[in-house]
């Protein structure tokens, strides 16, 4: 059976700030600002976990995810809601797609 240890190193003030601002900006942009916001609080998240060690790091970038958002919301708003799922799922791949491990001049402190 594979196993490994996973580490957590962030607190909770760091994340507190980080989500008030992102969240902030996200209601005066009507939620334009959304896409960005997501990948901010994934670096943080990511920065602060370790495999093994090996600190994750998040490469995505808001520009880069805009147009998925848009998609996702337009093809959520047609189907009343049925996309939703396949947009979901949209999400987790581009975000996995994005998702490395870091290396020697990669790692970021957040």
């Amino acid at each position: 059976m594979a196993s490994g240890k996973f580490e957590f190193q962030g607190n909770g003030l760091s994340f507190w700030w980080l989500s008030i601002w992102t969240t902030a900006l996200t209601i005066i942009t009507f939620g334009l600002y959304w896409p960005w916001a997501y990948v901010q609080q994934l670096k943080w998240v990511y920065s602060n976990v370790y495999i093994d060690g090996k600190q994750l790091m998040f490469k995505g970038s808001g520009a880069g995810f805009f147009g998925n958002y848009l998609l996702i919301l337009i093809l959520t708003f047609i189907t009343f809601g049925i996309y939703s799922p396949w947009g979901a799922c949209r999400i987790m791949r581009w975000t996995w797609g994005n998702t490395y491990f870091a290396g020697e001049g990669d790692v970021e402190k957040f």
